[in-house]
């Protein structure tokens, strides 16, 4: 069964996050090295995950989620993404991504909410015991949805 859902990247030098869902919801996510960008490209346009799925860190990598929107934040080397998704000729939507490790970290809290002692502790003052670079890319995405809405509600103003 296909979901139409929307993609996000979070690029990195090293390594880039990827995310695919709602903005509610969170159906696929994955760390991916850097030197795998050509292949996740190609799995992002095909809608088929399974490739990625060594590095998968929510969900199941799975055939079928087609990606109707393709955000790319625009921090560490996004250039490089974007020439390389421009030379696939895939669409996408540069996405301000200024603070979102600090939003993947609530993100991480709110899909894994801390037990034992760690509850105890203020969740501002817990570092995530993995990568969040996939969910930074959650949260490119979540604020692309909010962006958009935001900007239909001023045309509708106007």
């Amino acid at each position: 069964m296909t979901c139409p859902s929307m993609c996000a990247i979070d690029p990195g030098r090293e390594k880039f996050g990827v995310a695919v869902g709602t903005a509610s919801e969170l159906a696929y996510a994955a760390i991916v090295p850097r030197g795998e960008i050509e292949s996740a490209l190609e799995c992002v346009a095909s809608g088929d995950y399974s490739p990625l799925s060594a590095w998968t860190t929510e969900g199941v990598a799975a055939d079928g989620l087609e990606t109707g929107i393709i955000y790319l934040g625009n921090g560490t080397s996004h250039g490089e993404y974007a020439k390389l998704m421009d030379e696939k000729n895939i669409l996408y939507t540069i996405i301000e991504e200024r603070m979102t490790t600090l939003e993947a970290r609530e993100l991480y809290w709110r899909l894994h909410p801390p037990s034992g002692l760690l509850r105890l502790i203020p969740l501002s003052l817990c570092v995530p015991p993995r990568p969040i670079d996939d969910l930074a890319a959650w949260a490119i995405m979540k604020r692309a949805v909010k962006t958009m809405y935001s900007s239909d509600q001023d045309k509708r103003i106007n």
